[in-house]
């Protein structure tokens, strides 16, 4: 499975958490939906962060060589 697809899941799940919260009013809904989107945001870059390190590194090795 993508790792943007698994971020997209979870931003949809917080998104009904967040319309489930008008019915229920809990106190826990809003912090969970918070963390639950930091960690989207976090899987949905994931992939640029590695991307850029790996370039990164190969060019410190070309260099060396």
């Amino acid at each position: 499975m993508q790792i943007r697809t698994v971020a997209a899941i979870i931003v949809w799940f917080v998104v009904a958490l967040l319309l489930l919260n008008r019915f229920f009013m809990s106190e826990w809904v809003l912090p969970i939906a918070l963390i639950l989107t930091i960690i989207a945001v976090l899987v949905y870059f994931s992939p640029r962060v590695r991307k850029g390190k790996q370039s990164d590194t190969k060019k410190g090795e070309s260099a060396s060589i």
